[in-house]
């Protein structure tokens, strides 16, 4: 998968629930304040592609294999 930075992406506060618009620059972990409770919430972008990978393929087996699990 290609990115183009800068480019912005929708998070979660998990302490507060608000949803927030933060700018990546890069794929790397970066700490973002919440503007409601302004706990920092971490957003690893190569980490949330590496589990969205995982799990394509995860269902990409499951449907050629037939099987549930």
């Amino acid at each position: 998968m290609e990115w183009q930075f800068p480019m912005t992406m929708t998070i979660r506060c998990y302490d507060c629930g608000k949803v927030f618009d933060v700018v990546l620059h890069n794929k790397n972990p970066h700490e973002y304040p919440c503007p409601a409770c302004s706990k920092l919430e971490v957003f690893d972008l190569g980490a949330w592609e590496r589990k969205a990978v995982a799990w394509t393929e995860k269902m990409t087996k499951r449907i050629r294999g037939g099987g549930l699990g």
